[in-house]
């Protein structure tokens, strides 16, 4: 599991993590998942984005840079889409 480096969008912090959905054996490739959660405070506590909102594109990939960049793009639909709302 990584950490992503934290961005900022739209007045949102967005953190995003990592983790491997399997665990391989000899010959096998690791594949990861990401995961987004945002805040209008960097300090305070951070909030999932809904699984839905990571519906629609690949959902494991073959690194976990990859991974964090989806996941940093649902957290900016989402953030998109509050914004939206208000």
């Amino acid at each position: 599991m990584s950490e992503g480096a934290g961005e900022h969008y739209k007045g949102y912090y967005i953190r995003t993590v990592a983790r491997a959905v399997n665990h391989p054996r000899e010959g096998m490739t690791s594949l990861f998942e990401g995961v987004a959660t945002i805040s209008l405070d960097p300090g305070s506590q951070y909030h999932p984005v809904p699984p839905d909102q990571h519906l629609g594109d690949d959902q494991v990939f073959g690194t976990e840079f990859e991974a964090h960049r989806y996941a940093e793009k649902a957290a900016r639909r989402y953030i998109d889409k509050l914004e939206k709302g208000k």
